[in-house]
């Protein structure tokens, strides 16, 4: 876990540039991640059966919260991993262990599986237990964060749900166009 120093400050200049950092890295990674993700069709030979879905859909929840969106963003940022699986057997075979892991925990804390606990803290304490225990499935909580954190928020419509424009270069950049006016911050 990493501790916030809270006592070094930022300037608005330059939490925008590592802002524009952040986000250039993460779109030069994300590729064509969502290109053909308008529909999300999530059986069909070799993919992850409903139930591995739905609990990867509320574990990528449970690692990016957020109130405001419905699961079907959440649906499509864990359809990567889905594809992936149904072309390559050894992140199948990660995703099933993984989620075994995740349901055999939250049977023996909660008696019912995973996607099936409904309160948040007691699935956030199975997650801070698989970033501890040495017998979770090595690979499995990197795969799936990595993925969803890019899957989840390359999507135009969670921008807009966020209140982000999109890109301003098009617009003639930040300057001239609010740079002073962050109400969220």
């Amino acid at each position: 876990m990493k501790v916030f120093n809270g006592t070094r400050r930022f300037s608005r200049r330059g939490f925008l540039a590592g802002g524009a950092a952040t986000a250039a890295a993460v779109a030069a990674t994300s590729g064509s991640v969502l290109a053909d993700a308008q529909e999300v069709h999530i059986a069909g030979p070799g993919k992850l059966k409903p139930e591995e879905v739905r609990t990867l859909v509320v574990f990528a929840r449970d690692l990016f919260p957020h109130d405001r969106l419905d699961d079907f963003y959440y649906e499509r940022a864990v359809q990567p991993l889905d594809d992936e699986a149904a072309k390559d057997g050894s992140a199948r075979q990660i995703l099933a262990l993984g989620i075994e892991w995740l349901n055999r925990i939250a049977n023996s804390t909660a008696g019912k599986p995973y996607s099936g606990v409904d309160e948040e803290p007691k699935r956030v304490g199975i997650i801070t237990r698989m970033r501890q225990d040495s017998s979770a499935p090595a690979g499995f909580f990197d795969k799936v964060y990595n993925t969803a954190i890019v899957s989840l928020y390359n999507q135009p419509e969670v921008w807009q749900k966020f209140g982000y424009e999109g890109r301003s270069s098009a617009k003639g950049g930040y300057l001239h166009r609010g740079f002073n006016d962050l109400r969220w911050l």
